[in-house]
């Protein structure tokens, strides 16, 4: 492919949503094969939960560099570094022999998607026409939480299949679903390097000042940025707990297994729902701000009643949770691509990711110990509800478009 023959806007950035979609996939496996594992390794919940947690900070650390390193090298060489770093530790977490190794590989799944992340919005300003760029935020939002929802809802498929494959050890099932989803990375992977062969580096997705990092404080002065990596950090607290922890709090209320799996993937699943109409909505309510408010209220109402309620109450808040945590997540995520100057979106949304995933960091694991400690997930759904209402304090900031630099 030669230099004047540069795949279209859309080409490029479905490529990237499928390597976005496989390594989130990844990620979020642990959730569907967390029960696998802790009988497996015979863990307590609170080890559980560090397995569910420890990519985030991770993700964090490595989306705020990202979010400065894609402005400089280019979104093409991030997005190969990113999934192959993720590929790596999707491997080996397939041939790990304990719990530390476990831990290790889904480091690397966690770094490798820090990686990534700031790399979309960086795509979808530099290189989409003004008028798509609410279409291309809606596309790589679809894609992170399409990938969620598979990684909880067919990982255990995944495991069962792999079964059959010589190469994969264990009977246990959870090494084959992890395999399974390192298969499909390592797809998506082959595919953005056969779009992007021989395509700019620096100069790639940039506007303006080619390859040039933007001033350190271009972000990170802007009071909205930290306000929205904050409401990102609440949002992520709300959904990989909800995530991980779901399917035991389901299947000690009745459920089985597989159906509790099955409802707690309509968490991700609905972000489907939310990323086609999300926009719609928020205008038919009076903004963004409305929007997030409703959320936040949502959320805490589908949490603070879940423990003592019936089976039921569990699912319908789980689904409810579906709706508001995605609905936020998308109003977070798009936020850099259409309100950041283009040359600024790599760091504005770095810092926003970055931040704003240590909420997938901190809940999982707090909600463990938590469990350990207490005997019951009751204490930590009423921890839920009440970080949900934190987010009502980041509402104001959600407005139009930011003033020039």
């Amino acid at each position: 492919m030669s230099r004047g023959a540069q795949p279209s806007w859309a080409l490029g950035l479905g490529a990237a949503c499928l390597v976005a979609l496989a390594s989130f996939g990844s990620l979020v496996s642990t959730s569907g094969l967390i029960e696998l594992i802790r009988r497996d390794l015979a863990l307590t919940f609170g080890q559980g939960g560090f397995l569910l947690s420890v990519p985030f900070p991770l993700i964090a650390l490595f989306a705020v560099a990202g979010g400065g390193l894609v402005d400089r090298l280019g979104v093409s060489r991030m997005v190969t570094l990113g999934a192959a770093l993720a590929l790596a530790g999707g491997g080996a977490r397939a041939w790990s022999g304990g719990f530390w190794a476990l831990a290790g590989g889904t480091a690397l799944v966690g770094i490798g998607t820090g990686l990534i992340f700031p790399a979309l919005p960086k795509l979808a300003s530099g290189t989409v026409p003004p008028g798509r760029r609410d279409l291309a935020s809606a596309l790589y939002t679809a894609s992170v939480v399409s990938g969620a929802g598979l990684g909880v809802a067919v990982s255990h498929l995944l495991g069962f299949l792999a079964r059959f494959i010589p190469l994969v050890p264990g009977e246990e099932g959870w090494r084959g679903g992890y395999f399974g989803w390192a298969l499909a990375l390592l797809a998506a992977l082959l595919l953005w390097r056969a779009l992007f062969r021989g395509a700019p580096g620096p100069a790639e997705g940039g506007a303006g000042g080619a390859g040039r990092l933007p001033a350190a404080s271009s972000a990170f002065r802007r009071p909205a940025v930290w306000a929205v990596a904050l409401s990102l950090f609440v949002n992520n607290v709300l959904f990989y707990t909800s995530v991980g922890w779901l399917p035991a709090i389901l299947a000690g209320k009745g459920w089985a297994p597989a159906q509790a799996a099955a409802i707690v993937s309509l968490v991700p699943w609905l972000g489907v729902v939310a990323v086609l109409t999300a926009h719609w909505a928020a205008a038919r309510v009076g903004g963004e701000r409305v929007m997030v408010l409703l959320c936040a209220l949502v959320s805490a109402g589908a949490l603070a009643p879940m423990d003592a309620g019936s089976a039921w109450t569990a699912a319908l808040g789980a689904a409810a949770l579906g709706f508001s945590t995605n609905f936020w997540f998308l109003y977070c995520l798009a936020y850099p691509a259409r309100f950041a100057p283009g040359e600024r979106a790599g760091q504005a949304g770095g810092l926003i990711i970055g931040l704003g995933y240590l909420g997938g960091f901190a809940g999982p694991w707090a909600a463990g110990l938590l469990r350990d400690w207490a005997g019951g997930f009751g204490p930590a759904l009423y921890a839920l509800a009440g970080v949900a209402l934190l987010g009502i304090f980041t509402v104001p900031f959600f407005r139009g478009r930011e003033e020039p630099a």
